[in-house]
């Protein structure tokens, strides 16, 4: 492994630098320039992030040619960091632009522009970082940014409470996560996840078996909190349909991304060798969380709330994977985790869309419930067209990125013998069919008033946000080789 403290700290920590010198900057300027239009703010937050990807482009780059782990104090420079750092970056971009287009047309405090840029900054630091204090530290910094971001719109009570409820179970989520910390700081005497993973196999959890297993089950549910798993999902609802449109599609995507790569983590380098029975708890809670998840969106008619509980479901799948790493030897963890990547980069594209026409089409009609999509198609082929495909991408429709996602997990569940886990993946997609097609029926229902209302228009910047999911949503299914290969050169740990 070579040492990375002969590396320029560029290679190492770039895009971490740029994202955090970036919110600083937004900072300032938006406290100087207190009065007007800040919209502008955006565009620099933007040139921060694609000024992040240079570094995290050569981080990836890098991998590819001359593979290897890199390490920095405590910062490592591995696949799992480099993949998930250029998703977060990408789902930073695709969030920003988002918002510029809803600032245009409803009143957003201007801070959500470095708010967000704090969050993209404990997002990475939490993929990027071995050490549990470290974890904890960019889980805090992207909870407390999205805590306010979710109550942005301070004249907005559903906004409010929403925020409050989130903050409340999400500090809980924070407690039992740092008490399950504590106890394997306890028995190892150290929070390095790469001394601990050397110890843990062959004195710690013969030593401590109880302590181990319990310390997992915090650690899982503390987690499960920031990722909306069943039963730890209740402030879900109301945090996504009180935030602002972009912010329900930053939770749940950027969020959760950030808590998968931190979770997949811990229980890599914490929990493997004889600790692996533990991973049965793991599966559990997704076989939960598929079902629960995808039954409360069946009756569902507010298309946020809908779009929630959708996103419980689909963290429920990408949790699959992490269940089957203790069945799983070394050699196939690979499989695994470029499964779980993959899928959430599919995830992100047709997430970030799906909110995106949800937010145009509830803004023109004037209401978020799922009525508002009828006749979508004849007073706007672009939208509805466009909602298609992500809602066919989320159920899992074949030539989606969806459909990929899922096959790549479901083959992975059935070669490590996870029968039961298969079928109830299996089984649960088949449910989400219902509600999505709910709403293809109501965008192709023929409408006698829609032709003569108003056409919805979505171009300029909301119609390149669309464009850019469709052409991921798109080409991930049709051609997943253009992730899956450059994730098969990658050194994972």
């Amino acid at each position: 492994m070579p040492d990375m403290l002969h590396q320029p700290y560029w290679l190492t920590m770039g895009p971490l630098m740029v994202i955090a010198i970036s919110a600083f900057v937004v900072m300032i300027l938006e406290f100087i320039f207190r009065n007007g239009d800040r919209r502008w703010l955006t565009y620099v937050s933007l040139l921060g992030v694609v000024v992040a990807f240079i570094p995290a482009i050569q981080h990836f780059a890098t991998q590819m040619t001359a593979g290897g782990s890199f390490m920095l104090n405590t910062v490592i420079a591995d696949g799992l960091a480099n993949a998930f750092t250029l998703l977060i970056l990408l789902t930073a971009f695709l969030v920003l632009l988002f918002t510029l287009d809803y600032s245009r047309h409803k009143n957003i405090a201007s801070e959500h522009t470095y708010l967000i840029l704090f969050a993209v900054a404990g997002a990475i630091t939490m993929a990027t970082t071995y050490d549990l204090i470290t974890l904890y530290v960019g889980l805090e910094l992207l909870s407390i940014a999205s805590y306010i971001l979710v109550a942005i719109r301070r004249n907005s009570r559903r906004g409010v409470e929403g925020a409050i409820k989130y903050l409340i179970m999400g500090s809980i989520g924070s407690a039992v996560l740092l008490y399950g910390m504590s106890f394997l700081y306890g028995i190892s005497g150290t929070t390095n996840l790469l001394q601990l993973s050397q110890n843990m196999p062959t004195t710690i959890f013969t030593t401590y078996p109880a302590i181990v297993v319990l310390s997992f089950v915090l650690i899982l549910s503390g987690m499960g909190f920031k990722l909306s798993l069943v039963p730890f999902h209740m402030w879900t609802p109301d945090a996504y349909d009180g935030a602002p449109s972009p912010i329900s599609a930053f939770l749940a995507t950027l969020s959760k991304s950030a808590a998968f790569v931190m979770l997949l983590r811990i229980l890599i380098f914490a929990f493997n060798g004889v600790a692996s029975n533990v991973f049965y708890w793991a599966g559990i809670l997704a076989a939960i969380t598929m079902v629960v998840g995808n039954l409360i969106a069946l009756p569902q008619h507010n298309m946020k709330r809908l779009l929630a509980f959708s996103s419980v479901a689909q963290a429920g799948y990408v949790l699959v994977p992490f269940a089957l790493l203790g069945a799983a030897q070394p050699t196939d963890w690979s499989a695994l985790l470029s499964s779980v990547t993959f899928y959430l980069f599919a995830y992100t594209f047709m997430t970030v869309g799906a909110f995106a026409v949800v937010s145009v089409v509830s803004r023109e009609r004037g209401s978020v419930s799922d009525e508002a999509l009828v006749g979508l198609y004849k007073r706007s082929p672009w939208l509805a067209t466009a909602l298609t495909v992500f809602v066919l991408a989320l159920s899992g429709m074949p030539l989606t990125a969806g459909f990929v996602g899922k096959v790549f997990i479901f083959t992975e569940t059935m070669q490590l013998h996870s029968l039961w886990l298969g079928i109830i993946l299996f089984g649960t997609s088949v449910i989400s069919f219902f509600y999505y097609l709910g709403w293809l029926r109501k965008i192709y229902h023929r409408d006698d008033e829609g032709v003569s209302s108003p056409k919805m228009v979505a171009g300029g910047v909301m119609g390149t946000l669309l464009g850019l999911c469709l052409i991921g949503t798109i080409l991930l299914g049709v051609a997943p080789a253009a992730l899956l290969h450059p994730l098969t050169w990658v050194t994972w740990p």
